[in-house]
């Protein structure tokens, strides 16, 4: 069985429903092929509201509002900074994804459960094995947007290695409550990273936390989860952890021939802070501005511009001040003050895109570390 369209979106995560809900709003034919329609990634869920206001995106989803984010050192102390300007909304990920297919079948793209299995490229198109229902379906398309995650067939089918990656666990724990965004430090349990204590939304209910912590390799990962627990002062017992991989930046690629990346299947998640739905979502939105304007070296440089400084920064500071118990002290101590966190504010919450945010970011942090 053959099938056509103008664009063919692999993966239906916030990367490809945002790239296929622009394409179609733009009149392009669009297919969005998801393996697993009611797959729930084991993800902390916190999105800062400017996001969601940036993209249009309604927030009629089970969510929690949380207006504080709290750090806590690797010697204890902790450090409550209110959310000023915005707000974080923490999000059940299988809703919030299915929110995103949603608004793209509405705006005409065709929304199907498929697996995506191989790549043929052809001099004036492409053609891709998807199998649906269990048949195998050629799909003709002129572009294909990848966005399958970290993971992605798609890079192997097109010759590109693997991302590097981050290896995370994290479980839903109930009987511990939190009114913030919590980042704990500590090599014992997040060597060269952090570990999180996030309030929890399950589908139409709220309660308890999702936990979790990472590490820049995944051999002692279960005794890393298993010491932030003890920091946490949790049992193990009867908690059942999820691994997942969450893909470290690497600058590139953004195209191979007519194959786009986007998302975790580009890397695109932010050092430092391993904030990923926001940039998934923007990288989509570029990607398919490259596409409706017929000029895929368009989608590199919408993204450079916008984002590449940031992320260079970013991981400067995560070498800086994750690789060791000190440097996680630094961190606090320069958190403390008051016009660091109005800076952090600016950047991180508000999305401001000028570069005078960024710019008087260097600047503080550059003070600080002399």
């Amino acid at each position: 069985m053959v099938m056509r369209t103008q664009v063919l979106v692999v993966g239906g995560g916030p990367a490809g429903a945002t790239a296929a809900r622009r394409l179609a709003a733009s009149g392009k034919e669009v297919m969005l092929v998801e393996r697993d329609l009611s797959f729930r990634k084991p993800c902390g869920g916190g999105i800062a509201s400017s996001a969601l206001d940036e993209l249009d995106i309604p927030r009629d989803v089970p969510h929690r509002v949380v207006r504080t984010i709290r750090f806590v050192s690797p010697s204890g102390r902790v450090l409550d900074i209110p959310l000023r300007g915005g707000e974080i909304l923490v999000v059940d990920r299988r809703a919030f994804d299915s929110l995103l297919r949603r608004l793209a079948a509405e705006a005409g793209a065709e929304v199907v459960e498929g697996e995506f299995t191989g790549l043929q490229s052809k001099r004036r198109g492409l053609k891709s094995r998807v199998l649906i229902d269990g048949e195998a379906v050629t799909v003709e398309s002129d572009y294909l947007i990848a966005s399958d995650g970290v993971n992605s067939r798609v890079r192997r089918a097109a010759g590109l290695d693997p991302s590097d990656y981050v290896f995370t666990l994290s479980a839903p724990v109930g009987g511990l409550e939190t009114d913030a965004c919590e980042f704990w430090f500590g090599s014992e349990h997040a060597p060269s990273s952090y570990s999180w204590v996030f309030p929890r939304v399950d589908g139409d209910s709220a309660g308890g936390c999702s936990v979790g912590t990472g590490m820049s390799y995944g051999r002692d990962a279960r005794a890393c989860f298993g010491r932030f627990l003890d920091r946490l002062g949790i049992s193990a017992e009867g908690v059942t952890a999820r691994g997942y991989k969450v893909p470290s930046w690497k600058h590139g690629p953004y195209t191979a021939g007519r194959v786009l990346f986007a998302g975790d299947a580009a890397a695109q998640v932010m050092p430092f802070t391993y904030e990923g739905i926001y940039y998934a979502m923007k990288s989509g939105e570029f990607a398919a501005e490259a596409v409706t304007g017929g000029r895929l070296s368009l989608y590199g440089k919408l993204w450079r511009r916008r984002f590449l400084s940031r992320f260079r920064l970013m991981r400067t500071l995560e070498g800086v001040f994750l690789r060791n118990d000190a440097g996680a002290e630094k961190l606090f101590d320069i958190f403390c003050r008051p016009e660091v966190q109005e800076a952090s504010m600016r950047l991180w919450l508000r999305k401001e895109a000028g570069r005078g945010s960024l710019l008087s970011y260097i600047n503080l942090f550059r003070k600080f570390l002399h």
